[in-house]
């Protein structure tokens, strides 16, 4: 797992305070253990990362994947409202600024969509 992945579930958690109390560990958690799974789907190209800040699927995976996508993206979204009413943007410029990192960050092969909606194999 990366460094810069733990940084922003420290961050998460920094941000969360005593306003989500247990639910921001809970919600840190869930995202450390679901990455194995999600990095493995990236890896084989079942999954990539949209423009959006969340995950799709791309081809096959099945009904486990879609799971762990929608489990994920569920997340996610709860992260960018968090980290939006902290610093005063919406999610959706949130999901966008942090899409933009993940696909800086990704590992070559990973499927990545660009600000117009293409897809790309970085």
């Amino acid at each position: 797992m990366n460094r810069r992945f733990f940084i922003f579930l420290t961050v998460l958690g920094l941000l969360a305070g005593a306003a989500f109390g247990q639910s921001a560990a809970e919600l840190q958690r869930r995202m450390r253990d679901r990455l194995p799974q999600l990095d493995a789907l990236k890896e084989k190209g079942v999954v990539g990362e949209n423009n959006r800040g969340f995950v799709e699927i791309r081809e096959g995976g099945g009904a486990s994947a879609g799971s762990l996508v929608s489990d994920e993206n569920r997340d996610r979204e709860a992260v960018y409202e968090l980290i939006a009413r902290q610093t005063g943007s919406t999610a959706e410029n949130v999901g966008r600024a942090r899409a933009k990192d993940i696909a800086a960050r990704s590992r070559p092969g990973v499927w990545v969509q660009d600000e117009s909606g293409r897809w790309a194999n970085k």
